[in-house]
């Protein structure tokens, strides 16, 4: 896999900027602070690769989750486009007869469907009490 396949298109400047700045921030707090210019150097660097090191793997992280997720999205889409083929999906299933149906639940479905309307009406009711009080 090529480098720019796998990172973002300004990541190798986008790191460099990031060490350069880190490096100029620590020295100009650092001698702010001290007033001393020696060790200054390398303790800078060091902070400037960190600085470059630390955006280079954001960089990589996110190319390879972005890599991730458009392969993921190819598997589902194959995976859709496969359901799609075995499976008809449209409204022309046949209807289950309410007879069959309550015989299989235990339950009468038209009767429990207006207790769960009754009780969601009163609920209403109730909510409707209280905010106008």
């Amino acid at each position: 896999m090529k480098c720019s396949e796998v990172l973002e298109r300004f990541a190798a400047p986008k790191a460099l900027l990031s060490g350069a700045l880190g490096a100029c921030a620590y020295s100009a707090g650092r001698f702010q602070r001290r007033r001393q210019a020696a060790g200054l150097a390398p303790r800078a660097a060091g902070v400037g690769l960190l600085c470059a090191g630390a955006s280079g793997a954001l960089s990589w992280w996110r190319s390879a989750q972005a890599r991730r997720h458009a392969e993921a999205l190819l598997r589902l889409q194959r995976t859709s486009d496969a359901l799609h083929s075995m499976v008809p999906i449209d409204s022309t299933a046949e209807l289950l007869p309410m007879d069959e149906f309550d015989a299989a639940t235990g339950q009468s479905a038209v009767e429990a469907n207006e207790q769960l309307l009754k009780q969601i009406r009163a609920e209403d009711r109730a909510r409707r009490a209280l905010r106008s009080s």
